[in-house]
Parts: structure tokens; sequence; C-alpha cells
């Protein structure tokens, strides 16, 4: 059935998971969201079309809950493509409903002590105006290695630049003579703090540039009161292996995929 926000904040076993599922909080926050639940197991969620429904769901889910909620998630599959995210176990029980494709593994990370990185060091700070060509490039370059918008403008990349420089919630990582090695912002709320657009460029990585940004954003936000956290490519090694030195402890994994209809 469909439920309302307040509603959401009334299932206790999902507050109790509300940190992995981060992005259905913040599907909450939205002007209009849809959400459907039975109010005790499962949320499915989404802010509006075409952005991803995420699905929450209690662990050792019964069949006769799994055909409710299937039954709800047909108010947000569309004709074409619908992007998904949930666990794994109830991607196992989707992939046998429906035709599946796009299956990518996202690691969920959680930090209560940052711990200083052995290897690399900078300058940590915030933007100015006079970075912002280069975050504009770094974010052009971020957006075709993941292929997350391959074909944005330059002038949506300064527009984005511009953002952040004016956002106090990103940062950047200087080297000895003043040039951007890092960026990397994060999101709050409640309690959590959620650090996204992680970017070294090519020619700076492997000098631990990233795990010194990354430890500098946990021990700021830990600091202040909040729960560090991040998704993660749970196959790309590199990345993942940076933010456990600094105190990220895996919590296991979200599926991303495509439901065709």
């Amino acid at each position: 059935m469909r439920i309302n926000k307040e509603e959401l904040k009334n299932i206790k076993a999902f507050q109790e998971e509300k940190d992995k599922f981060y992005l259905l909080l913040l599907i909450a926050t939205a002007s209009d969201p849809l959400f459907y639940s039975d109010l005790e197991t499962y949320v499915i969620g989404r802010s509006e079309k075409p952005y991803p429904t995420w699905i929450w769901t209690k662990d050792n889910l019964p069949l006769d809950k799994l055909e409710l909620l299937k039954n709800d998630l047909d108010n947000f599959i569309e004709e074409g493509q619908t992007k998904l995210t949930c666990k794994k176990e109830l991607y196992d029980y989707l992939a046998i409903e429906y035709q599946t494709e796009d299956y990518f593994e996202m690691g969920y990370l959680s930090c209560k002590e940052a711990i200083k990185p052995l290897k690399g060091k900078g300058i940590f700070v915030k933007p100015n105006y006079a970075d912002k060509v280069t975050l504009a490039e770094y974010w052009r370059r971020h957006c075709k290695e993941t292929k997350e918008n391959p074909n944005i403008t330059q002038q949506e990349a300064l527009e984005t630049a511009e953002s952040w420089i004016e956002d106090k919630n990103f940062y950047v990582l200087k080297d000895s003579s003043g040039e951007i090695v890092c960026m990397a912002g994060f999101s709050i709320l409640e309690d959590l703090a959620k650090i996204t657009h992680v970017y070294t460029p090519i020619e700076e990585r492997k000098k631990g540039y990233c795990q010194y940004l990354i430890y500098s954003l946990a021990k700021k936000l830990l600091e202040d009161g909040y729960k560090p956290l991040l998704y993660t490519d749970y196959h790309y090694i590199a990345s993942n292996i940076a933010y456990k030195k600094v105190g990220f402890q895996d919590e296991g994994i979200l599926i991303n995929f495509k439901i065709n209809k």
C-alpha cells in the first residue's frame, strides 16, 4: 500500500538499517515521493521519474511478503527499463520473476574512527573561484570515466564546479604547489554524512592523495557528530582498499540493475 513520509519513520526495522539505505531517506525529502510498504518488512521508494527505485527489505523475507512486494513493485515499473537498487537476496528473487540486465554490485562502507594513512599528504581546504576551471575539468573526466554523463558539456561542468565552490560541504586536497590533486564532497541527512563525488585525476593516482582526503573528511565529519558513509563499486579493489585503510568498514553490498518490461 502507498505510505507517506511520516509512516516511513515509524517502520522500526527500516530505521535500524537507514544508514545503508541512505538514498531512501533522501527520497523522502523530495516534494512528492512515491512510497509503498507493508509497514513492517519492506519499503519501495522513488523520488520521481526516471530516477532509480530503491527497495529496502527485512532479511529473510518470507514468500508471502515477497509476493506482496512484487504486487506493489508494479506501481514503479515502467514500460521499457526500470532501474532498481536492493539487497542481493531480493535481487535473486526478482531475477527469476523478471528479465534483468546491467547487474552491478555496490559496496556500502561506514566509518566509526578515522585512521590517518601512512602514505599521502596535502592541504585539505575548500575550493575557491580560482579553482573553478580545474574542478570543471575533473568533473568532466569523472563523468566520462564512470559513464555517469559522458556527454556533459563544458558549460554544465562549469556550473557544477561553481555550485561546489559555494557549497560548504565540498573540499579538495592540494599539493605543495597549490594544485588540486583530489576532490570530494558530502551530503548531510539526519545524523548521516554520505561522501560523494570522489575523484583523483589519473596522473595523481597511487600517491595516497585519495586516502588522505577521505581521512580528512571522515575525521571532520566524526568530530562534527556525523556518521560518515559511502557507496562504491564493490569490485573496484583499489578504491575499496584505500577507504578501508583510513577506517571505513565493509557493511555489505547492494545490487543495482535494470528490469525490462
